[in-house]
């Protein structure tokens, strides 16, 4: 009996199996299975009105002039209609540098071929009017480039004339090429082998540039020696510049057409002639100044595209290749979204102050720079680097002690303990710290030792005064006052910058050191321009040079400045003008200028190498210099200062 029941049902699921693998496909699967071959470009085991070999070489050569871009294809639906089916298919592009996908929808027609279907092979079911022998061209097109502006809204760089010098070979011999490579090289002082061989390595009649020059870099030439070189051809065109070569260089970057590295690194959102940023603000909204590239899908008959290859032409007479299209028609434009432009950056920079600046850090013959602020806004007005800096940012990245400038600091945290600018304090030859002795700088004035006021001890820089006070402002006290100032905050100004560092965990000798600059306390030009500013002001000055740039700045830890203690210190700083080393500031017209010397020692000579640093300000101009191995502070940052303030008129 259960033998007998086994068998039946063992028969009852052979003849449900039988039904249910024998059933006509309603062309549902056969539709499926066409949009997965077109998605992935291969046709599989689908039976078309052509060879499947024809259908794959076009689906192939189609995928090819595109690769690595392809659409996904979803079945949107069936229409059945006895012995034929029309399929509904829906494709969606993601395409480089846009932000909506493109999407549309086709058609495949199928006849029933007994249990399965044979499809119409049509071109036109990839995109609609393509045909047959026609082929994909994605092609990009580059927004303008934004500018960088100054403060004043208008741009920094922007197109100025240039001279590209170089060698027309049209007309000279191999012999006479060579020849006059070396001569022009010689005129223009660059490498002769390297020119020779890229004169070498151009074809018979070619243009070969030496080099782009601004114009009166062009003019400084000796003309009648380049006239002189046969073949000589100068070619007048425009590119982006700033106003100098050097003009705030280490700020503004510069610009370069994309290189293969370039494009390469950026994951496609480069592409070929493309003007991309290289270091500084250039780099750092390369985005933002570039803007976002258009991109057209065209389709162009094979001819072109193989063409376009350099590849031979073979396009085939008859069959799916078949050329349908004019090889001579004009690209047919599938899909197109337009380039947008990009946005200008504006900046605080003041171009006059901006070269001032640069010319003042001319002569100095070692890393240096000038930072000039207006302390009502934090707007960075000049940021300019010496020739020594080699193209570094000194003024936002360097990190020096900062000498007696930081006794503006040690004085706010003296006040802070009930001291003021005629309180008492000890200024003696030398001073023994734990067991460390410190001395004032050479030359000291002798009659501003012994007891002396607070505002003479500034005024005379009295290293002595601010050691004794080792045991009574602590170092945290100390990193607070200078926290206070804005010494250690942390704001995004766009570009890396470096503002300061007043460790709180130093002891002892080092302690001792800190309440003169020394130490392990470290500063940027920036950040002691940023101190200047935040005595000024009355309150903590936070540094801008992006116009409506959030920085979402931070102060470092530390009670705010008051209005008082800042007018306190501005009598020290008042004093250093009136009687100390900065009277080289007392003649300058306008409102009073105030300010402080520093001289840090660094190196492992003796005598030491100092950094010469000088804080000072007139009015709502803040000013910070700073030169890495100089004399005394007044000596060398002195004049340096007057420049900038002069300039800031």
């Amino acid at each position: 009996m259960f033998r007998r029941i086994k068998i039946l049902l063992i028969a009852f699921f052979l003849i449900v199996g039988g039904s249910a693998c024998s059933a006509p496909d309603d062309g549902t699967s056969t539709a499926e299975a066409l949009a997965k071959a077109l998605a992935s470009h291969t046709v599989g085991d689908l039976s078309f009105d052509k060879p499947a070999t024809d259908v794959q070489k076009e689906l192939t050569e189609l995928a090819k002039s595109i690769d690595p871009v392809w659409p996904t294809v979803a079945v949107s639906g069936v229409e059945l209609s006895e012995d034929t089916a029309r399929v509904s298919l829906n494709y969606t592009w993601t395409l480089p540098d846009t932000t909506k996908p493109w999407t549309y929808s086709t058609g495949a027609d199928m006849k029933r071929d007994g249990k399965s279907w044979i499809i119409t092979w049509s071109p036109e079911m990839v995109v609609p009017k393509l045909k047959a022998g026609e082929r994909f061209k994605l092609s990009t097109t580059n927004g303008q480039r934004a500018d960088i502006l100054s403060a004043d809204g208008e741009a920094i760089v922007k197109d100025r004339p240039v001279h590209i010098v170089g060698i027309n070979k049209d007309g000279l011999s191999g012999a006479e090429a060579e020849a006059s490579a070396k001569a022009l090289a010689g005129v223009l002082e660059i490498d002769a082998a390297a020119y020779v061989a890229k004169v070498k390595a151009y074809g018979p009649v070619a243009f070969v540039d030496a080099i782009t020059l601004r114009e009166e870099a062009f003019n400084e030439l000796d003309q009648n020696k380049l006239k002189a070189v046969p073949g000589i051809l100068v070619v007048r065109d425009t590119l982006p510049l700033a106003p100098t070569r050097t003009f705030a260089a280490a700020l503004l970057g510069s610009v370069h057409e994309a290189t293969a590295e370039d494009i390469e690194k950026s994951d496609g959102k480069v592409i070929d002639g493309q003007i991309v940023g290289s270091g500084g603000l250039q780099a750092a909204f390369d985005a933002q100044l570039s803007g976002t590239p258009g991109i057209t899908l065209s389709a162009i008959p094979a001819a072109s595209a193989n063409a376009a290859e350099g590849a031979a032409t073979s396009v085939a007479t008859d069959g799916p290749g078949a050329l349908s299209a004019d090889p001579n028609a004009p690209p047919k434009i599938l899909f197109a979204v337009d380039p947008v432009d990009g946005k200008d950056l504006k900046t605080t920079l003041v171009p006059a102050m901006q070269s001032a600046a640069e010319q003042a850090l001319e002569s100095v013959k070692t890393p240096s720079s000038i930072v000039i602020m207006r302390p009502s806004t934090g707007a960075i007005l000049a940021s300019a680097n010496g020739p020594d800096s080699n193209g570094y940012n000194t003024a936002f990245l360097g990190q020096y002690a900062p000498g007696s400038t930081f006794k503006m600091a040690s004085s706010l945290g003296l006040i802070r303990m009930g001291m003021g600018p005629e309180s008492i304090v000890s200024c003696t030859p030398e001073f023994t710290a734990d067991g460390k002795k410190f001395f004032n700088a050479p030359g000291y004035a002798p009659d501003a030792l012994g007891q002396v006021s607070l505002t003479t001890a500034i005024a005379h820089s009295c290293n002595t005064a601010f050691v004794s006070q080792f045991e009574n402002l602590s170092q945290g006290k100390l990193a607070d006052a200078a926290g206070a100032l804005g010494i250690g905050m942390e704001n995004d100004l766009g570009l890396d910058a470096f503002m300061g560092v007043v460790p709180r965990d130093s002891k002892g000798t080092e302690h001792a050191a800190s309440l003169i600059g020394q130490g392990k306390v470290q500063v940027s030009p920036l950040a002691m321009a940023t101190m200047m500013s935040s005595m000024v002001k009355g309150t903590v000055v936070t540094p801008v040079l992006i116009d409506g740039h959030d920085g979402k700045s931070k102060s470092a830890e530390g009670a705010v400045l008051t209005a008082k203690e800042a007018g306190e210190l501005r009598i020290l700083m008042r004093a250093v003008v009136t009687e100390g080393y900065l009277s080289t500031l007392a003649d300058l017209p306008g409102a009073e200028a105030i300010g402080k010397t520093g001289t840090a020692e660094f190196g492992t000579e003796n005598p030491p190498r100092t950094h010469s640093w000088v804080i000072a300000a007139q009015g709502d101009i803040a000013v910070a210099v700073f030169v890495e191995d100089g004399d005394l502070g007044a000596i060398t940052g002195g004049p340096l200062a007057k420049a900038a303030l002069s300039a800031a008129k």
